[in-house]
């Protein structure tokens, strides 16, 4: 499914707007409006990686986007396709490709974090706290994928990716390069989900 930034905005607004109405209704008790907010923020930090990152990628190998995500029809037959062109499609990719990751992150923290015989909730500042090590973690391993894929230690997962470099494609260390930082961006951010949720397990116990 296509997820413009547009309508990413749209869903971060209503996240937003459910915890400013929860608030106002019920004051001093209104308790979800921590969780609509937090959603909301987990979204947009999610979307705000994606587009950056998406606009690095861009500069370093436009072929794994006209190629590699087929915008060879958007962009027109020009190679290399207009730069502006070619960002503009990388923020509308990076959005798509991160805000659910966004919402997944924020729910597993929150779930977490609910109320059982665990031990009290934490509270939220801890939650968002967690956010700038998630980011860091995905970074890293961003980065050492994008190494990766570079010397093509990657090409094994795919004949097309063997085909690449071996027929000298697309400038094939950069494109690699690029997937590698991509591949390392999910691969990070799941463990580090992972360790957030595991460790908000351990300091409520503690």
């Amino acid at each position: 499914m296509n997820y413009s930034p547009i309508r990413i905005t749209v869903c971060i607004a209503i996240l937003a707007a459910l915890a400013i109405m929860d608030l106002v209704n019920k004051g001093r008790n209104a308790t979800r409006w921590r969780e609509y907010a937090f959603l909301a923020l987990c979204v947009a930090v999610a979307v705000a990686y994606g587009i950056v990152n998406d606009q690095i990628t861009c500069r370093i190998s436009w072929e794994y986007f006209y190629y590699g995500k087929d915008l060879a029809p958007i962009l027109g037959p020009d190679v290399p396709p207009n730069s502006a062109a070619l960002q503009w499609q990388a923020v509308r990719i990076g959005a798509a490709a991160t805000w659910w990751a966004g919402l997944i992150i924020g729910a597993v923290m929150l779930i977490a974090n609910n109320p059982s015989r665990g031990g009290p909730q934490l509270p939220y500042t801890r939650l968002v706290a967690r956010l700038p090590i998630i980011l860091a973690v995905t970074a890293v391993a961003a980065a050492i994928f994008g190494v990766a894929g570079y010397d093509y230690l990657l090409n094994w997962i795919s004949p097309d990716f063997q085909n690449i470099s071996e027929l000298n494609l697309w400038r094939p260390h950069r494109y690699m390069a690029v997937y590698g930082i991509h591949l390392g961006g999910y691969i990070g951010g799941a463990l580090a989900t992972i360790y957030a949720a595991t460790s908000i397990h351990r300091q409520r116990r503690s």
